[in-house]
């Protein structure tokens, strides 16, 4: 008899397949996950938090338990919808103090980088290491920058200048303490997937409300001045309105978020003549108050490691900013240090001018605010991010942003040091520093070349010159700015620029100079845009430290006045900083 055959054990049919790779969040969607870290590509597309098995970035003792997370939701609540406390009478609305800014990165590092020009210019490659090239107090701004330090550095920076003003403000000394209460057995078993993702969705209803906010008569009103007036100023160039569209929905259940909302409205309302919507002036302690309740909610929810990683706080940092820099442009504020501290905020969640969505939209708000406090203070930009992708590639409204950027290294190669008057030149650094503006007038003029089709002057019905400068009619208002701001860059180049010896130098030194301010100026007549109004002026500025004759120095200054009407943003400080420098040119002073 036959021996009987052994029956083939079959293998199961989930061995060899990649059942314990990509992140929780791709493996639960179903999505084919690129496994990049810390957050992978579906996820960064998506705007969703990007957990891996085993990952160790909040211990155990860090996460709430499941039992707890509706209370600490509610007594996130509670904190900050308390009764408000009477605010100060006097004094300034916004926290401020005496600071002496640092500099950004080093002069010697160059960051200027073009696809094709880079060919043309083999000694101004970028260095290898660009983050050794920060200074010393920004060590901790690495690639690997913690999301712990840097939103603790942040909000350490706002508290205490707010504590400085003397109104009696503190954080929670201990928010885990409070909020975190109960064993946290739950969260303990790391190796489970399961376990993992739902900790990660319910430590979001501690921090996210399960259903829209509620507001006073008051406060929709002010929501809704930010969401149709405010914010297009911040979706400058971006053709999906993120702030308008986006942030807001992500305020209606982050109290947080819509807390920073209503302290920016209220403080722009308190500065803006009443309107047939806003009969009544607002009160300016209402705005400081709306502040302070927005330190207090963020310090608490800190403590959650999903809102550390959140749009919704990249998109408070750059209220909060954007709160400041309108507070700044009344007296001194600490705004341009808190600018440092949102850098910190991206660094630690890797956003930069290419992240897409709300992200990218943070952080291209967050440059026009920098390289305008860096021109300022005589400062390199903070960001040291560079572009990619090359001008044919690039959208219209790609195009419009990448006129920021450019205009960001103008302002860096303003900073590098100049000879001292009484020192010996040397050849060699005049060479450099010559190379690197003609490297960057290229850049310009390569930028100009690929937005001459979309950019184009439209004809307009008002023929009547300005001191000699034509209208300028441009449809979209945006591209409009972005010449505006394309000729501000090249003003600053060439003002800082070695200029060539012998007349045909100095005519062409001329002629730039004359021709980028008939560009800023023409555009400026035509553009009633509110949204362009604050860069507008801010070139217009620029193209003031050009103009030597009276009347055209008190066009400029009537041109920014008008833009200060149709935003309503206060542009004095502006002004008279322009007076001033006006003052040092006659004088003999250097700008």
């Amino acid at each position: 008899m036959d021996a009987k055959v052994k029956k083939r054990i079959r293998k199961p049919r989930g061995r060899g397949l990649r059942s314990v790779s990509g992140c929780l969040t791709c493996r639960t969607r179903h999505k084919k996950c690129d496994e990049h870290k810390p957050r992978c590509g579906p996820c960064t597309n998506s705007d969703r938090d990007c957990i891996y098995p085993g990952d160790t970035r909040q211990t155990a003792s860090d996460r709430p338990d499941a039992s707890s997370v509706a209370s600490n939701s509610s007594q996130i609540q509670n904190i900050l919808c308390s009764p408000r406390s009477a605010p100060p009478g006097h004094g300034p609305v916004a926290p401020t103090l005496d600071y002496d800014a640092t500099s950004g990165p080093s002069p010697e590092t160059h960051n200027i980088l073009d696809p094709e020009l880079v060919a043309l210019y083999p000694e101004t490659r970028p260095q290898p290491e660009v983050y050794s090239s920060l200074p010393s107090e920004s060590v901790s701004v690495t690639p690997d920058v913690n999301s712990d330090h840097a939103t603790a550095r942040w909000l350490n920076l706002l508290a205490t200048d707010a504590a400085q003003e003397g109104n009696g403000f503190s954080l929670p000394s201990s928010p885990r303490s409070r909020l975190s209460r109960g064993s946290v057995s739950h969260f303990q078993d790391r190796g489970s997937s399961a376990h993992l993702y739902s900790a990660q969705l319910s430590e979001r209803h501690a921090w996210q409300a399960d259903s829209d906010i509620a507001l006073s008569k008051h406060e929709a009103a002010l929501f809704r001045r930010f969401a149709e007036h405010i914010a297009l100023s911040l979706d400058l160039f971006d053709c999906h309105k993120h702030f308008s569209n986006h942030a807001t929905r992500l305020a209606l259940r982050n109290l947080g978020l819509m807390k920073a909302i209503l302290a920016l409205s209220a403080r722009y309302s308190s500065l803006s003549p009443p309107t047939p919507d806003t009969p009544e002036p607002t009160d300016p302690n209402e705005a400081i108050q709306f502040y302070y309740e927005t330190l207090h909610y963020v310090s608490t929810a800190l403590q959650y490691n999903s809102y550390k990683h959140s749009a919704e706080l990249l998109a408070t940092a750059i209220v909060i900013s954007t709160y400041e820099m309108l507070d700044a442009s009344e007296h001194n504020s600490n705004w341009q240090r808190h600018l440092k501290g949102v850098f910190w905020i991206q660094r630690s969640q890797d956003v930069n001018g290419s992240s897409g969505g709300l992200r990218q939209a943070v952080w291209w708000a967050w440059l026009r605010q920098d390289l305008w406090a860096a021109f300022r203070e005589h400062r390199r930009c903070f960001s040291f991010w560079q572009p990619i992708v090359d001008y044919p590639d690039l959208s219209e409204d790609d195009l419009a942003y990448r006129s920021v950027y450019l205009l960001s290294q103008a302002v860096n190669y303003c900073t590098e040091p100049l000879p001292d008057a009484g020192a010996e030149v040397d050849p060699e650094q005049v060479r450099l520093r010559t190379e690197r503006g003609n490297e960057l007038m290229d850049m310009l003029e390569r930028w100009r070349s690929f937005s001459a089709a979309a950019f184009k002057t439209f004809p307009s019905h008002n023929r009547e010159e300005l001191h000699g400068w034509t209208p300028i009619w441009i449809h979209p208002p945006a591209f409009g700015v972005a010449l505006q701001v394309y000729s501000f860059a090249k003003i600053l180049v060439c003002l800082h620029r070695p200029v060539t010896t012998g007349f045909s130098g100095y005519r062409a030194f001329q002629k730039t100079l004359t021709d980028a301010v008939a560009t800023i100026c023409g555009i400026a007549i035509e553009l009633t845009d509110p949204s362009c109004q604050i860069i507008s002026a801010q070139c217009l500025f620029g193209a003031g430290l050009c103009v030597q004759s009276e009347a055209q120095q008190n066009a400029i200054i009537s041109l920014i006045q008008a833009c200060e009407a149709r935003t309503g943003w206060p542009m004095g400080t502006m002004q008279d900083d322009l007076r001033k420098e006006w003052v040092k040119a006659t004088e003999g002073k250097v700008l």
